[in-house]
C-alpha cells in the first residue's frame, strides 16, 4: 500500500468532493452581480427551462454544487443550471445577458480558485450533462469529439477498447474542460506540445448566443484564443481532439522518507540538466513533490515518472530516481490503464486546497534553489489543522516548446530559444476555512521569495501557468513573453463586445480590456 504522502500528492492534481462553504480571501464577485433576493436571471431560467434548474436544498443544486475539487471553491450560485444541449446554453446566455446576472461555468471543478467556475447568487452552469463522446473525422483526420463536462478518466476508458489515445490530463479525475482551456500539461509534450495544441474543432456557445465550429479555418483567431486563453471567449461544449495509438508505457509513484529528501532533490536537478538531463527524451515525463507536514514536522518526497515506451528495464532518463532508498514504489512496465487506475484511487480528500504558480529556467541550480525556498519557508511557518505544504518540480522542455509552435502555435508561446522551463506549483492542503487567510499569505510569500531569489541568479521566467495559479497572480498577460496579451483581448472584444465574459463570469479574465486598459 502506498503511504500517505502518495495519497496528498494525487489529491493535489485530482477531483475530491467536499461541502464547504467559506469564501477565501482572493474571491472577488464578478462585475453586475445580482443579488440573491432579486434573483431574476434563475427565475427566468426556472420559466424557460423548468426541468433544467435546481435551487438551495434540494439534490440536484447540493450535488452539482459540492462537486468540486477544493472545498475552496464552493461558493453559494442562486440556482444551478444542467443543460443537454448548446442551443440550451445559448438560451441561458441570452437571459443571463440580458439580466446581467453573474454565472459561473463548471466542468471538472478541479481548479481551486474560488469564483472560478462557480459565483455567488447567481448561475452555476454545471456541464455534467456534456458527457457524450464519438469517433469522427475532421479535414481527413480521425478525432474524438469529447463532451466538455467529463473527467479524463472517462475519455480514457471510452478510448480503451479501440487502443486509440488522446492528449490530456495526466491524473485520471481532473476535469477535461478546464485543464484544456487553460493550455494543458500531458505525458505526452515533449512529441505534442501542450494538450490544447491537439484541438482541431471546438464547438462553442459565444456571449451573443451563437453557436460555432472554432477551427483553424473557420475563427483562425478565436482558435488561437482559446488554446490557453481560458473561458473568455464563450462556453465549449466539445472538443475534437487528435487520436493516437496507445501503447504500453513504463511508469510508477516512489516515495522518500525525510532522511533521503536531499537524494531526491539531487536526482530532480540531474533530470532538469539542459545538456545532460533525463529532459532531454522526449519519451521522459515528471514531476516530482517535496511534502511538509504541519502534524509531524517533516518534510517526505514523491515522484511520478512516466515513460512513453514499453521498455522492461528502467529507462536512463530515470535511473537516478529508480536508484533512489524509497519507502515505497510502484514504477514498473505497465498499460496505460493500469497507471490511470492508479491516479485514479488517490483522487478524493475531503479538504481545502490552494495553489500558487511560478517558473524558473530549467538547470540544476534552479531546482535547488526552489527546495531551499521551500525547506526554509516551512520551517519558519505555523502549524495547521491536518495541514500540508507541497513542492512540485514539473520540467516543460525545450521539445515541448517545439512541438507546440509545429502543431500551429498557441496564445500561451513559449520560446524554444529560451531553453527548458521549470512550471513550479506551490500547493496547500488543509481542513480549516478559518485557515484560508494564513495559506493565502504562506503561498503568496514563498512564491515570492522563490522569484526574488531567481531573479538574483538570473533564473526566472516570465510564465505563470494557468491551470496551476492562483486567483492573485497574473497568468495571461505573460503569454508569449506579453505579446499574446493585446491580440487576446482583441480576439475579446471582436466575439464579446459587451464583455459578457469578463464583467459576469468569473474565471481569470482578461482584466479590464473593455476599458482599454
Amino acid at each position: 500500500m502506498m503511504v500517505n504522502s502518495l495519497n496528498i500528492f494525487v489529491s493535489a492534481l485530482c477531483f475530491a468532493t467536499t461541502a464547504f462553504a467559506h469564501v477565501p480571501p482572493e474571491y472577488t464577485p464578478p462585475h453586475g452581480l445580482e443579488p440573491r433576493a432579486k434573483n431574476t436571471g434563475c427565475n427566468q431560467l426556472k420559466t424557460k427551462y423548468p426541468n433544467l434548474i435546481s435551487f438551495p436544498n434540494t439534490p440536484t443544486y447540493t450535488l452539482e454544487n459540492t462537486n468540486f475539487y477544493s472545498g475552496s471553491a464552493i461558493l453559494s450560485p442562486g440556482c444551478v443550471f444542467t443543460p443537454k444541449r448548446a442551443e440550451e446554453i445559448a438560451g441561458a446566455l441570452t437571459i443571463i445577458r440580458a439580466t446581467k446576472t453573474s454565472f459561473g461555468v463548471r466542468g471538472g471543478g478541479h481548479m481551486p480558485i474560488a469564483g472560478a467556475a462557480s459565483t455567488n447568487h447567481g448561475v452555476l452552469i454545471a456541464m455534467t450533462n456534456f458527457n457524450k463522446n464519438q469517433l469522427g473525422s475532421f479535414g481527413g483526420q480521425q478525432v474524438a469529439k469529447i463532451g466538455s463536462g467529463q473527467r479524463w478518466v472517462d475519455v480514457y476508458s471510452w478510448l480503451e477498447p479501440y487502443n486509440l489515445m488522446v492528449i490530456g490530463g495526466r491524473y485520471a479525475p481532473v476535469g477535461v474542460g478546464g485543464l484544456l482551456l487553460g493550455g494543458g500539461l500531458s505525458y505526452f509534450g515533449s512529441v505534442r506540445g501542450w494538450a490544447a495544441d491537439n484541438i482541431i474543432n471546438y464547438e462553442l456557445v459565444t456571449a451573443d448566443s451563437k453557436i460555432l465550429q472554432v477551427n483553424a479555418n473557420s475563427h483562425p483567431d478565436l482558435f488561437w484564443a482559446l488554446k490557453g486563453g481560458s473561458s473568455n471567449y464563450g462556453i465549449v461544449t466539445r472538443f475534437d481532439l487528435k487520436t493516437y495509438h496507445r501503447s504500453n508505457i513504463y511508469a510508477g509513484f516512489s516515495t522518500q522518507d525525510a532522511n533521503n529528501t536531499d537524494h531526491l532533490i539531487q536526482a530532480i536537478a540531474d533530470f532538469v540538466d539542459p545538456v545532460h538531463g533525463g529532459i532531454l527524451d522526449d519519451k521522459s515525463a515528471l514531476d516530482s513533490n517535496l511534502f511538509y507536514s504541519s502534524d509531524t514536522g517533516t518534510i517526505t518526497g514523491l515522484s511520478s515518472i512516466f515513460y512513453n515506451d514499453s521498455v522492461t528495464t528502467t529507462p536512463a532518463a530515470f535511473v537516478n530516481f529508480t536508484n533512489l532508498p524509497r519507502i515505497s514504489s510502484t514504477i514498473a512496465p505497465r498499460t496505460f490503464s493500469s497507471w490511470l487506475n492508479e491516479t485514479l484511487i488517490y483522487g478524493k480528500t475531503p479538504s481545502r486546497k490552494l495553489w500558487a504558480a511560478t517558473s524558473l529556467k530549467a538547470t540544476p541550480a534552479a531546482a535547488k534553489l526552489c527546495a531551499q525556498a521551500f525547506i526554509s519557508a516551512v520551517k519558519n511557518t505555523r502549524k495547521f489543522n491536518k495541514g500540508t505544504h507541497t513542492i512540485t518540480w514539473q520540467p516543460l522542455s525545450v521539445d515541448l516548446v517545439k512541438a507546440a509552435r509545429a502543431q500551429g502555435g498557441d496564445a500561451i508561446d513559449l520560446d524554444p530559444k529560451d531553453g527548458p522551463v521549470l512550471a513550479m506549483l506551490l500547493a496547500s492542503d488543509y481542513a480549516d476555512a478559518a485557515d484560508d487567510a494564513y495559506v493565502s499569505s504562506f503561498l503568496k510569500q514563498l512564491t515570492a521569495s522563490i522569484d526574488a531569489k531567481a531573479k538574483a541568479a538570473d533564473l526566472h521566467y516570465p510564465f505563470v501557468f494557468l491551470n496551476d495559479a492562483g486567483a492573485w497572480q497574473k497568468t495571461l498577460s505573460l503569454y508569449g513573453q506579453g505579446k499574446s496579451f493585446p491580440r487576446l483581448r482583441d480576439v475579446a472584444r471582436r466575439y464579446d463586445p459587451q464583455g459578457v465574459f469578463q464583467r459576469l463570469e468569473g474565471g481569470l479574465s482578461l482584466q479590464g480590456w473593455w476599458s482599454g486598459e
